[in-house]
């Protein structure tokens, strides 16, 4: 189904104009704004030499606190570079950090399924850490610690959790599972609530990851010059947006979330998320500049060759795009992988390789 119409649309601002524009189309007129919260610290552990610390701090917009974890080699020394991990979409909202991310009590229920599918059944952040950083993963609107409450859904909503899984027998699997289902249908009313408040759900979700990342520079043992920010599908959008919203980051890495504005309407809609939908952002630029528009600033975007979300040709052109934008630049890398969306444990591999040699 192709419903790409305007020749005009996506429209490439300038380059010198770019992230002005797609931070004005976000809503961030001023990094700086987002300012460092008051972080409380909980609990504290070690498991397999990672040593870890619940955080939790306000959002800033009243709801519930952002839960994150910070977690760092057991026997960390001097300052260290540090990555600020972006948990993705993948079609579940009950849970955020926890995709990536082991806490206090281990893995978390019902979580193995979701790791297995999407990323080699590891917890990306353990890798990161055994790679020698500190990693800052935290839940964003509306994820995990700041997803909506099932009270709070609209009746539409719980109507669909209630299809999905009638009222009877129900035991926590069944419940989360319901909420996924009605979670999945609310997401769309989300989108067009931010929206008519006069932002987007993209922007949004930015000035949250703009507030971790601020915790994460000021964070003891962190090395504020190398912080990169790292994330997979919906993980990876953001990383595209802060990448374009912060002057603080040294790198970035964009797993399996690039491809063009005009590959996404041509019947690849439906399985992207708002994340990379925000409107307005196609009348500034394609998709791939808005990661781009941090150049010559170090980034890494990895590809699935049979990637689900995206044609090939979608994804070869943004390739293109991208590196038009970097101008023959070292500082662009682009790997492909074969099989489809997901972050497997050789894309994880890679990936801490790349921002140990870059940061």
């Amino acid at each position: 189904m192709g419903t790409h119409f305007s020749s005009h649309c996506p429209r490439s601002t300038a380059a010198t104009e770019r992230r002005d524009a797609v931070r004005d189309v976000l809503g961030v007129t001023d990094e700086q704004a987002a300012s460092t919260p008051d972080v409380r610290y909980g609990r504290s552990w070690i498991r397999h030499g990672v040593a870890g610390r619940e955080l939790t701090w306000a959002a800033g917009d009243g709801g519930p606190d952002t839960a994150g974890w910070l977690l760092r080699p057991a026997h960390a020394g001097a300052d260290r570079p540090a990555v600020l991990l972006m948990h993705g979409h993948d079609g579940v909202k009950f849970y955020g950090k926890e995709k990536v991310a082991d806490g206090p009590d281990g893995l978390a229920p019902g979580i193995t399924e979701l790791r297995t599918r999407g990323y080699g059944g590891m917890a990306v952040a353990t890798g990161l850490v055994e790679a020698g950083f500190v990693v800052l993963v935290h839940d964003v609107f509306p994820w995990g610690s700041r997803r909506v409450p099932w009270p709070d859904l609209p009746d539409r909503a719980a109507a669909a959790g209630f299809a999905a899984f009638p009222p009877g027998r129900d035991t926590p699997e069944i419940r989360r599972r319901r909420y996924e289902a009605a979670a999945r249908e609310h997401e769309h009313g989300l989108a067009k609530a931010a929206v008519l408040a006069g932002t987007s759900l993209a922007g949004k979700v930015v000035a949250e990851d703009l507030r971790a990342l601020n915790v994460l520079l000021t964070t003891e043992g962190v090395d504020p010059n190398r912080v990169a920010a790292a994330g997979f599908s919906g993980g990876g959008a953001r990383v595209a947006h802060l990448l374009a919203c912060s002057t603080r980051l040294r790198a970035g890495v964009i797993t399996a979330m690039m491809s063009t504005f005009a590959d996404v309407a041509n019947g690849n809609a439906d399985d992207t998320t708002w994340l990379m939908i925000t409107p307005g952002l196609p009348a500034v630029c394609d998709w791939p500049e808005v990661a781009a528009s941090t150049a010559p600033r170090p980034l890494l975007v990895q590809f699935a060759l049979d990637d689900s979300h995206f044609s090939r040709q979608g994804m070869r052109d943004a390739e293109t795009v991208l590196r038009g934008a970097y101008d023959g630049s070292y500082s662009l890398t682009t790997q492909w992988f074969s099989g489809g969306h997901r972050f497997s444990a050789d894309m994880q591999a890679a990936a801490a390789e790349w921002i140990l040699r870059t940061v």
